[in-house]
């Protein structure tokens, strides 16, 4: 059991990503669909806000959809990991970071937990971030449940 402090994410509105870095500070949010599911990595968080683009809404309707049912917490397909990546697209916040899903965690993906790749992010080349190296990341959302 960890003892570094917790942040749990439970109650978050939107969409939002956990820069993976050693930061001293874990976060958490409930995963997996009806799993209820609560993993926790270590890092920064960004909430992604874009106020024109429901990206929380299409993924729950994704994972709660005839596919999931609510019940995504083995892994995700590389159909659904398309499907994350075109909601992606649709926001010009996380378009312009260039968060793609990273096929290589793809089963230890599940809904509400994704793992990503976000590039390198040039000075003065995001709307949110400036001078990171490219790095993996958790995409979370309000699970389903």
């Amino acid at each position: 059991m960890s003892t570094l402090p917790l942040i749990r994410l439970y109650d978050s509105a939107s969409v939002g990503l956990i820069l993976l870095w050693p930061t001293g500070i874990l976060y958490s949010n409930q995963a997996g669909g009806s799993f209820c599911l609560q993993p926790q990595a270590e890092g920064a968080f960004l909430p992604l806000v874009d106020e024109l683009v429901a990206q929380a809404e299409l993924l729950r309707q994704h994972f709660t959809g005839p596919k999931w049912r609510g019940a995504c917490a083995n892994g995700l397909d590389e159909e659904t990991a398309q499907e994350v990546d075109r909601i992606l697209g649709l926001s010009f916040v996380t378009r312009d970071l260039g968060v793609r899903v990273d096929r290589a965690r793809l089963g230890e993906s599940h809904e509400a937990w994704v793992y990503v790749e976000v590039p390198a992010q040039p000075e003065n080349g995001s709307v949110c971030l400036e001078r990171i190296p490219a790095s993996q990341g958790i995409l979370t959302w309000p699970n389903s449940d």
